[in-house]
């Protein structure tokens, strides 16, 4: 009888504790509904009060410190956001975000505590760093009408080097925030001695420049070059030309070429293309121009463009990112 008592004492506990992780999973699905809908003073309460419950789990205290600091940043609560963004990479320290999906607000609050407290995710101080700044713009057929497409193809190939999870490149919210700061503009860092002074001042080792161009038969052709921000100097050059339907997958293998050049394991940049979307120069493009209205603070003509991304491209998945963060944007803006 004695050992029933206790069997029945265990499932008993046993039973409250999976109540009590449903309950805290609620709270969690409910603060990010709030936040996703543009309800950031009520996910800021939400979050706070899942953040005060006493017992809370290692995993969902750092699940409920991360929406209390993305909601009080862009519900204009910045102290309150460091604030919380302190306790989460303390508790966390391989804590890191996607500034270039992540709503500005928050983006740029998160970039400044990293650079106020030098704090770094994991092992990102030994990591190689690369950033391809946009591409320019050779094409010998259509040059006018894609004249910014080459914003896409960085875009893009930032993201695959990215997705090997062994170099790291700053984002591109991150250099603007950067230049912004000095004053200067994505445009400038084809000068070499801006390319300098923002390298050092981000940490980045090395720049990845390049052109890209339109051909005849519906061809592209990518050229790209990895250029030593102490020197300025050329390391590497490359030089790849595909279908223009595909090239998602051309600058895949751009990409891989410069991850082999670093030395990186075969898995790495097998990690890498895993993810490459299967995209055109037109979605590419559209892409390109929904960014660049993006920087111009034209969040509709943004969003517009994404979605013809992806009405060209289904599964461009970082249009679908950056068009999530620019209606988020509006939702907030229209607070």
């Amino acid at each position: 009888m004695r050992k029933l008592n206790i069997v029945m004492a265990f499932v008993m506990l046993l039973l409250l504790v999976v109540a009590a992780n449903a309950g805290v999973k609620e709270d969690l699905d409910k603060v990010s509904q709030l936040y996703r809908t543009g309800q950031f003073a009520d996910a800021v309460i939400k979050a706070s009060d899942l953040v005060a419950q006493p017992g809370l789990s290692t995993q969902d205290s750092i699940a409920a410190l991360t929406w209390l600091s993305k909601a009080a940043a862009v519900n204009n609560q910045e102290p309150v956001a460091v604030s919380y963004l302190g306790a989460l990479v303390k508790m966390d320290p391989n804590t890191t975000f996607n500034e270039d999906i992540e709503h500005k607000k928050f983006a740029r609050t998160w970039i400044k505590f990293c650079q106020d407290t030098g704090f770094k995710p994991g092992m990102r101080e030994k990591m190689i760093t690369v950033y391809a700044a946009d591409f320019s713009n050779g094409s010998i057929v259509d040059a006018e009408k894609y004249a910014s497409a080459g914003i896409g193809v960085a875009a893009m190939m930032n993201s695959t080097l990215t997705q090997s999870g062994v170099v790291y490149v700053p984002s591109r919210e991150k250099i603007n925030f950067i230049t912004d700061e000095l004053k200067m503009s994505q445009s400038d860092l084809a000068d070499e001695n801006t390319r300098l002074q923002v390298g050092k001042v981000v940490g980045v080792q090395n720049f990845v420049f390049g052109t890209f161009m339109k051909m005849e038969d519906n061809k592209v052709r990518i050229m790209a070059r990895i250029i030593d921000t102490e020197t300025s100097l050329p390391k590497k050059s490359f030089s790849l030309e595909g279908k223009e339907g595909k090239i998602g997958q051309l600058i895949g293998m751009v990409s891989d070429s410069i991850l082999t050049y670093f030395n990186v394991q075969a898995d790495a940049i097998k990690k890498a293309g895993a993810k490459v979307p299967d995209v055109s120069l037109a979605a590419v493009l559209a892409q390109s121009r929904g960014i660049a209205f993006e920087e111009k603070g034209d969040l509709e003509s943004a969003n517009k463009y994404y979605a013809e991304a992806l009405q060209i491209s289904p599964n461009f998945v970082m249009a679908s990112e950056r068009k999530q963060r620019v209606e988020l944007e509006i939702k907030s803006n229209s607070q």
